[in-house]
């Protein structure tokens, strides 16, 4: 058995296909000699299944056409439940091992002052640190994908928890790198995998696997660390040829490009359209007749104005979105798995674009293209019921309710009511969610800014935001855009 050497906050798939498989593999080279112990927030269930299977679990690679490879993982050397006191006190214990790496996945409604991930965090490094001394260095990687996401972290413990001292402040500080990172591969949930996939891949499977995790083939550029001061010791950057790229120079041009040319297929994209128009799956929204269309020149639109306001040299913002597109297209995973936390999402994916300056400069029809989209997820955002303030549930086009999980209700409770309203109601509720800056500004930003400034599309999403709630459904409403 491996030592342990990387504690990780979170037990879902994309940490289990993408870190923790490379570095079984940095193992499996001998590039490495380190074992993950695994800490899940909820629950107990993936806790008890790593314990039982001794760490290890099967990685099984497809898309549509079926199963293309499955890789046996054993980088994990235990687990426990941080939802009870004993199982935190058991994570805390790990903190007696010499520690290269802290990973923290949960998502974004996750990484805030007072979420269990958080506090597990921040008790965490204070032990470590009662334990090996002010001497000691470690990293810690939050493998969500925000922007900036280490230096979110990092801020939230220094400015928003409680100084424990002055020492552990200095060293938190100057020993602890928090390294920002962008990670990409589709890791869909279990029951969104065909039937026919799931039983080629357990005749293939000796034994039972609880933690089988089934995901897409990993694309050219699956991870991206920024070391600035080269402190990472998980040697992630000799998997070159499983496209990782450890950088000593900031990585927040390709992280824009993650969130606005990646991120953004999905929302403002596809995932929401897709569920209000009773499609249950990402690959069979994308690839509808009406949808796969306004998709392409969606994110066509996008890649002009990104590459003019965000340049990487060598790379092509065209290639690299549309390349995503047909990966949704190959791999089934559900839409209303993905429709959560709204609010982060738009003004991580979309809010850039609405403040663009190149954006007077885009065609027309990509101006009612991105206009629509966004105006579908406060569509998806608007509650349905009235008199129930605390009733947070929307109505599809079909006539299906859902709940509506984003945690933030700003933009909720200013929709509510919204079906039948005039088009001067409905432009009163637009005008006063994109004049709202704490929306459209990260937390803590110095200058908060709103997009009210950007008339036009304020304009055209009220338009068909107010058409949205007046009886067409998503599909009439892009079918009229698509006939331009």
């Amino acid at each position: 058995m491996y030592p342990t050497k990387v504690l990780a906050i979170g037990a879902g798939g994309l940490q289990r296909a993408l870190t923790h498989q490379f570095v079984h593999i940095l193992n499996e080279r001998n590039l490495y000699n380190g074992g993950i112990f695994v800490g899940q927030p909820r629950g107990a269930e993936k806790a008890d299944a790593f314990n039982r299977q001794n760490g290890t679990y099967h990685v099984v690679t497809f898309d549509l056409s079926g199963i293309h490879d499955i890789q046996q993982v054993s980088s994990v050397v235990g687990a426990t439940t941080l939802a009870t006191e004993t199982g935190r006190e058991q994570f805390y214990t790990q903190t007696e091992n010499p520690l290269d790496l802290i990973l923290i996945g949960v998502t974004e409604a996750g990484i805030a002052k007072g979420e269990l991930a958080m506090d597990v965090l921040d008790e965490t490094l204070y032990r470590y640190f009662c334990r090996h001394g002010a001497g000691a260095t470690l990293c810690v990687i939050n493998t969500d994908n925000l922007r900036n996401n280490g230096d979110v972290i990092r801020d939230i413990l220094c400015n928003e928890y409680p100084k424990r001292s002055d020492d552990y402040a200095a060293w938190l500080d100057t020993n602890v790198g928090f390294l920002n990172e962008m990670g990409d591969r589709l890791v869909p949930q279990v029951y969104a995998v065909p039937d026919e996939i799931q039983a080629a891949a357990s005749t293939q499977i000796e034994g039972q696997d609880e933690l089988i995790t089934y995901a897409e083939a990993l694309p050219e550029t699956p991870l991206i660390l920024e070391d600035l001061g080269d402190m990472l010791r998980v040697p992630f950057g000799e998997l070159q040829d499983y496209g990782v790229i450890v950088s000593q120079e900031s990585i927040e041009p390709y992280h824009d490009w993650k969130l606005l040319l990646v991120n953004s297929v999905h929302v403002p994209g596809i995932t929401h359209k897709g569920v209000l128009s009773g499609i249950e799956y990402v690959n069979e929204a994308a690839s509808h007749p009406t949808f796969a269309p306004h998709l392409e020149r969606l994110m066509n639109g996008y890649a002009e104005i990104v590459e003019a306001d965000i340049p990487i040299a060598g790379k092509s913002a065209h290639a690299y979105t549309l390349e995503f597109v047909d990966r949704i297209r190959r791999v089934k995973d559900d839409n209303a798995r993905i429709n959560i936390i709204e609010t982060v999402k738009l003004r991580e994916r979309a809010a850039d674009i609405v403040r663009s300056p190149n954006y007077d400069t885009s065609t027309e029809l990509f101006k009612s293209d991105f206009a629509y989209s966004f105006a579908t997820v406060l569509r998806f955002l608007t509650p349905h019921a009235i008199s129930s303030l605390d009733d947070y549930k929307g109505i599809t086009d079909t006539g299906t309710a859902y709940e509506i999980q984003d945690p933030d209700r700003t933009i909720q409770d200013i929709l509510r009511g919204a079906f039948g309203a005039s088009r001067t109601d409905v432009k009163g509720r637009i005008a006063s969610i994109f004049s709202n800056a704490a929306l459209w500004s990260p937390a803590g930003a110095t200058s908060p800014v709103s997009l009210n400034k950007n008339q036009d599309f304020m304009e055209r999403v009220g338009q068909y935001y107010h058409r949205l709630v007046n009886g067409e459904t998503c599909l009439s409403v892009l079918e009229s855009i698509n006939a331009e």
